[in-house]
């Protein structure tokens, strides 16, 4: 995931941020390139921590779900 910042005004910059590089999110509009570049810094950290925990449960639901499974072959 990436992020992107346009100069919109004098001074306004606008961020907008993808995983994809053909879906983006817009994050916000900042009064410095600096500001900008933070706020895309810290939507994509979140952003990839988000997916990273959500794998991980997925992952976690699987195992359990596949251990059921054997359990109930081995029972049934």
């Amino acid at each position: 995931m990436h992020w992107s910042v346009q100069r919109v005004t004098n001074n306004l910059f606008s961020v907008s941020a993808t995983s994809d590089g053909v879906d983006y999110t817009h994050v916000g509009n900042y009064r410095s390139v600096e500001d900008a570049n933070r706020a895309g810094r810290r939507f994509v950290s979140v952003r990839a921590h988000e997916q990273g925990h959500n794998s991980h449960e997925r992952a976690e639901a699987d195992v359990h779900q596949q251990g059921s499974l054997t359990s109930s072959a081995l029972h049934g």
